[in-house]
């Protein structure tokens, strides 16, 4: 009786200790603000030192895009270079393109090569949405390292699972968000830190990007290979509306 009694008073104290530690755990990752969950994320994707000495970046990228029914709506196949110091400049390549067929962005001015034409592009439409098209690759490939900047605001939203992985849901707005804005939300691994999924919200629909591997053939954990998917109202996937795949990248250092 003696030795059920103290069995009993060593699974109680056990449990106890497990639980202890257990929400010491959970205390310290809540401990942790949004800002430094970031910086522990950029730091587990390359460093805030390696990202400030880098002058230029490139890469190719493969995109398909899938209708709901899940046949292939569009896919392209580019070359993305861009200069981050000391200004933001760069250029997207079509590699699908026989000849040559790229833009380049630089100073508020795009510019279309085909072949050996060049011409500027002066219509303001096309103007503003081809300065779109390359911001938009730009800031893809600056996560997590941008997310810490004066137009930023990051919110800590408590944890999520992902793909069986526990993660930090940190919400991020900007300055000049108006109330019609985009709302992001960033995936982080409590444990590794790795950037493994974004959520954005648009006025029209909603839609999770899952960061399913990475390349690390430069001093940076780089994505590799994404996958994007809409959500319903319920926030379940209904569709796999995009894949991407990333390769040969090159950094430059100042």
């Amino acid at each position: 009786m003696k030795g059920i009694i103290m069995t009993k008073r060593l699974l109680k104290t056990g449990v106890l200790c497990f639980g202890f530690f257990m929400l010491i755990a959970c205390q310290n990752r809540q401990e942790l603000t949004a800002d430094q969950i970031v910086q522990k994320a950029i730091e587990a994707h390359g460093g805030k030192e390696n990202w400030d000495t880098l002058e230029a970046l490139e890469f190719d990228k493969k995109t398909t895009l899938f209708f709901e029914d899940g046949t292939i709506e569009k896919a392209t196949n580019q070359h993305q270079y861009f200069t981050l110091r000391p200004e933001v400049k760069g250029s997207i390549r079509d590699l699908n393109y026989n000849g040559m067929s790229r833009f380049d962005y630089r100073r508020n001015a795009i510019w279309i090569t085909e072949n050996d034409s060049v011409r500027p592009v002066t219509d303001p439409a096309e103007q503003m949405k081809m300065t779109n098209s390359f911001f938009a690759a730009f800031h893809v490939a600056c996560k997590p390292f941008d997310l810490i900047d004066e137009n930023t605001t990051l919110n800590y939203s408590g944890e999520t699972e992902v793909n069986g992985r526990l993660c930090h849901t940190i919400d991020v707005s900007y300055t000049n968000d108006g109330p019609d804005a985009d709302k992001w939300s960033y995936f982080i691994d409590t444990k590794t830190f790795e950037v493994i999924a974004n959520k954005v919200v648009l006025t029209d629909h909603t839609s999770l990007i899952e960061n399913l591997t990475f390349d690390t053939s430069t001093d940076f954990k780089f994505n590799a290979h994404r996958k994007s998917y809409r959500l319903n109202a319920e926030g379940e996937k209904t569709y796999l509306r995009a894949e991407y795949f990333y390769s040969n990248f090159k950094v430059t250092y100042r």
